[in-house]
């Protein structure tokens, strides 16, 4: 995976050593950065440029221009991590939310590994908040995201529920004390989200039920929702990631629905029109084929990375994806 700055330069892991850390100008000299103990499943840097990397239990910390990472977060789980792309935000006030994600079979249940961690000192010390635990909520997190169209924090929740909750990004305190309100009490029924974007005028979100129906959601206020079926062969596949990319003066947005069934096809697909339409890029098969999104960034770029990994070989091919490439 690889996590673009907004100075041009590029953090990263690199296939298969995914437990070492590198770091590119953007221009074609790569640096060895760190060598954590287990792979590195999430990056995200802050606008103040301190640099995030979670590994399964936990999350390392190193300043800009520092010498080497610091562990300051421990999750309730050795085998939890935060979703690359989907599970850390930066609230306008530069706090920090970390969402927990986690598959921990615990005797006859899902332990539950439902928290959100915040922190208010640039990712030094953090809080956990347990209130989704309190609300039901039996699993894990999907995806935390601060919303600027809405100056909300969206969290999404799974996996029985399957809820969308949101706060006023201006609430300052414990995150169990705010006011927390569904977008949508109904989520069920479209399989949860695993996914967010946010365009100039509207949200789009990616719904999570495997072998059954999904959808491509929209909103524009947060309180009314439209949703547009994914077509067969690929509607039994959940949107497991979007990214958006500016290509000129247009905002694309690209998914990804890397699950199939026997009957079902995986798709990476794009729309350049808001989503009214939607385009075919890469139709494969998940027994001989593997498709991942793996770039993140705060802010929208122009290029985005994807990987195909043969699942026979294990060749594994990186493409970038801008105008001019």
């Amino acid at each position: 995976m690889v996590y673009l700055r907004t100075d041009g330069g590029i953090l990263g892991c690199r296939y298969p050593n995914d437990n070492q850390l590198f770091e590119s100008n953007g221009e074609g000299a790569v640096n060895f950065i760190h060598s954590f103990h287990e792979p590195i499943k999430g990056i995200f840097v802050s606008s103040r440029q301190v640099t995030f990397v979670s590994v399964k239990g936990g999350v390392y910390r190193r300043l800009p221009n520092g010498s080497s990472f610091v562990r300051v977060l421990d999750f309730a789980s050795p085998d939890s991590f935060f979703r690359h792309n989907n599970g850390m935000t930066e609230m306008p006030d530069g706090s920090l939310v970390i969402g927990e994600y986690g598959n921990v079979w615990n005797h006859n249940g899902w332990k539950n590994l439902a928290y959100l961690y915040s922190s208010s000192d640039n990712g030094m010390n953090w809080k956990p908040s347990d209130f989704l635990i309190r609300r039901g909520t039996n699993k894990h997190v999907h995806v935390v995201k601060y919303i600027s169209l809405l100056n909300k924090l969206f969290v999404a929740d799974g996996d029985n529920h399957n809820r969308l909750w949101m706060a006023d990004a201006g609430y300052v305190g414990d995150w169990n004390d705010a006011k927390w309100t569904f977008a949508n009490r109904f989520h069920i029924q479209m399989g949860g989200y695993t996914s967010i974007v946010e365009t100039d005028s509207k949200l789009f979100f990616g719904t999570d039920y495997q072998g059954g129906t999904n959808f491509i959601v929209e909103s524009e206020n947060g309180k009314t929702f439209t949703k547009k079926v994914v077509p067969d062969p690929y509607r039994q596949s959940p949107i497991d990631n979007m990214v958006m990319r500016k290509s000129g003066g247009k905002t694309e947005i690209w998914a990804n629905l890397p699950y199939c069934t026997a009957a079902s096809k995986c798709l990476l697909m794009f729309t350049k029109d808001g989503g009214q339409s939607w385009n075919r890029v890469v139709e494969y098969d998940r027994k001989n084929h593997v498709v991942w999104l793996i770039s993140s960034s705060r802010h929208m770029s122009n290029s985005f990375y994807f990987a195909i990994e043969n699942i026979a070989t294990r060749h594994r091919r990186v493409f970038k994806v801008g105008d001019n490439q």
